[in-house]
């Protein structure tokens, strides 16, 4: 059974006055509302100002990895790192 949609989260910007970027290993993902990636299955979410969740659709064994959502801050970056483990059967 795919998994259709996962959404990466706990990336929260600060009242507007901070930016964020999504890093796959060292590639860019996105950087502020800015995509870098040419992959159409990941996106932002849009649910609110503050949340800077990344989504990935299909996901798919070459996904696996791990994520860095770095908030520049006023004062100073804050980073967070998430590991993705995908395991399947490709048929």
């Amino acid at each position: 059974e795919p998994i259709l949609l996962i959404i990466i989260s706990k990336c929260y910007l600060e009242d507007g006055a901070s930016k964020g970027a999504w890093l796959n290993r060292s590639s860019i993902i996105f950087a502020g509302g800015d995509k870098w990636s040419v992959d159409p299955r990941v996106s932002i979410s849009t649910l609110n100002k503050r949340d800077y969740s990344l989504q990935i659709q299909n996901v798919d064994v070459t996904d696996d990895g791990p994520y860095t959502c770095s908030v520049q801050t006023q004062h100073t970056p804050r980073t967070m790192q998430v590991h993705l483990t995908v395991q399947g059967t490709h048929f």
